[in-house]
């Protein structure tokens, strides 16, 4: 899975278009083009956490979240109260806020001609599948470990706050400041981005302005 079309396409055996659409009462053309309109938002809002160290820490921890990978392969779980709550948190901290995420809903609710409750009760749900698709993704390249280490004990967070002074000076004079400054942060950020189909895995000062 390279990027969040994929990760939607391939989630729930193939078949969450035909659940959504069953879970929310709509038609399986109808759900397909919601889903297609809040798709672009959501891979961006994922695109800009990779480099926004306090988003990133956020989704880091969601990414290891077992409900988020249940939701994945399940839609009883995708569905249930749990991931809903879980999604919103990631939706709002993709977004910036509640209401950024409410206006998301209603420009994609014009594009795919359906009211903006349904894509607001969608975009929570696609969240959590979505990070259940990513956890999939990094435990296959072999870091779900690694991550699930960081985020548990809390030390994204702390290296990141550390780090914070190298990762927002403007101009590092050499590739070692955002190495070492950059530090893991750095890494998760390019490889997150990486997985999203952000373009070629960015060399360490190549992107980001």
């Amino acid at each position: 899975m390279s990027d969040v079309t994929e990760i939607l396409s391939s989630a729930q055996g193939g078949q969450l278009i035909e659940n959504l659409a069953r879970s929310l009462g709509l038609s399986t053309e109808q759900t397909r083009t919601a889903v297609e309109a809040l798709t672009p938002a959501l891979a961006l809002g994922l695109r800009n956490a990779a480099t926004n160290p306090a988003v990133l820490e956020h989704i880091v921890a969601g990414v290891v979240h077992p409900t988020h990978l249940a939701a994945f392969d399940d839609p009883a779980v995708a569905h249930g109260e749990e991931a809903r709550e879980l999604g919103q948190g990631a939706i709002a901290q993709l977004f910036g806020s509640g209401s950024a995420a409410g206006q998301v809903a209603q420009i994609a609710a014009r594009d795919a001609g359906l009211r903006p409750d349904i894509l607001a009760r969608m975009l929570p749900v696609l969240a959590s599948v979505v990070l259940g698709g990513l956890s999939k993704s990094f435990n296959n390249q072999g870091l779900g470990s690694i991550l699930e280490q960081i985020a548990r004990g809390g030390g994204l967070g702390s290296i990141l706050g550390q780090l914070g002074g190298a990762t927002t000076a403007p101009s590092a004079p050499s590739g070692q400041a955002r190495q070492s400054g950059g530090g893991l942060g750095g890494l998760l950020g390019a490889l997150l981005g990486a997985l999203l189909g952000g373009g070629a895995p960015a060399a360490p000062g190549g992107e980001g302005q």
